[in-house]
């Protein structure tokens, strides 16, 4: 069987010829879950060839993989301290405007 094919028997589905319905739901979660895992395993395989990390040293990696994860929490943490109060004062703003 192929990556990502997911094949589930047992005796009651050899017998009956059919699956239940908690045996079509653990399939349906099965594969949504290999499909999460490989969403996350081709992210990081795009991560790593935008960072060209295959051609560094672990030493190099290191500080290249610091550096993204440093400018990625300072972002995060801006946008969760001004994003608010700039929808804040647009809001004021068109309020004041719809109040005159």
């Amino acid at each position: 069987m192929g990556r990502g094919v997911v094949r589930m028997t047992n005796f009651q589905e050899i017998i009956t010829g059919y699956r239940t319905n908690f045996q079509k739901q653990r399939l349906m979660a099965m594969k949504a879950t290999q499909f999460v895992k490989d969403y996350i395993y081709w992210a990081f395989f795009q991560y790593r060839l935008l960072t060209c990390c295959f051609d560094l040293e672990p030493w190099e990696r290191v500080l290249v993989h610091s550096g993204v994860v440093i400018i990625f929490t300072m972002s995060v943490f801006t946008a969760y301290v001004f994003i608010p109060i700039h929808l804040r004062l647009v809001f004021w703003y068109f309020l004041q405007l719809l109040v005159k």
